[in-house]
């Protein structure tokens, strides 16, 4: 992550975070994804590491895996996964130099609320050109079933500027206009899983991704709008099989 104002939030669900975002089940399926489009023969640089989940999956895969990330409560569970090879720093002002790194990745990053155009400058900075930045969304494409439609409107509603939408569509521009050209996605990945509206009313209770988005003030009503109207739809314990995909965005440095 990479805003100051989120690191206390990060440090609260760490020791959590794992297990409420699929473990290391779903961090192999993420290595699986990026491990064919980086190159073994140079290290990787992880912006935003995290738990170090995917790193070290990517560490079993062949690659040598550096990370950062500003929350010394994450970095304390991928230190003991990855060793020294982490350091506390913000993603936006990275303390590396200027095109020494020729491929980078972040996973589940770009939704956080973090500044996108610091954190896509800086990449910018540190590859060299020709450089490869690797980004799996968290969103990405948005659900719209009947629970889907309830929290897409509810994101909508409390960011209405879109600085949490991580999809082609809103960070592709971001980055182009800082020197990182848009190459489109690879090694999609269809999933499907099941939820119920109750469940997902229940996991809004502690703020959207899973405490990553906390929601305070009035933003806590048009919480509460939406846990309603999700408890309202028919069959509000019935699971819903849900349908989304997983994927990488490829951007590359140009210049």
């Amino acid at each position: 992550m990479a805003a100051a104002s989120g690191t206390a939030e990060f440090d609260a669900i760490a020791p959590g975070y794992d297990r409420s975002r699929g473990g290391t089940a779903r961090a192999a399926g993420f290595a699986d994804q990026l491990a064919p489009l980086l190159d073994p023969a140079h290290p990787v640089l992880d912006v935003g590491v995290g738990t170090g989940v995917v790193a070290a999956e990517l560490t079993a895969r062949g690659h040598r895996v550096c990370g950062v990330d500003l929350s010394p409560g994450m970095l304390a569970l991928a230190r003991t996964r990855l060793g020294q090879r982490v350091a506390v720093a913000d993603a936006g002002r990275l303390p590396i130099r200027t095109a020494s790194v020729t491929q980078a990745v972040s996973t589940w990053l770009l939704h956080t609320g973090v500044d996108r155009r610091a954190v896509f400058g800086e990449v910018a900075r540190v590859l060299r050109p020709g450089g490869r930045y690797l980004v799996i969304p968290a969103g990405g494409t948005r659900p719209t079933d009947d629970i889907g439609r309830i929290v897409n409107e509810l994101e909508d509603r409390l960011d209405p500027e879109g600085t949490r939408q991580d999809g082609p569509q809103a960070l592709a521009p971001v980055a182009e206009a800082r020197g990182l050209a848009y190459e489109g996605t690879a090694a999609e990945r269809p999933k499907t899983f099941e939820v119920s509206p109750q469940d997902m009313a229940r996991s809004l209770s502690g703020g959207l991704f899973t405490g990553a988005w906390p929601v305070r003030g009035d933003e806590v009503r048009v919480v509460d709008e939406a846990r309603a109207r999700l408890l309202a739809l028919p069959g509000p314990a019935v699971p819903r099989v849900r349908h989304l995909a997983d994927f990488v965005m490829v951007f590359t440095r140009t210049g």
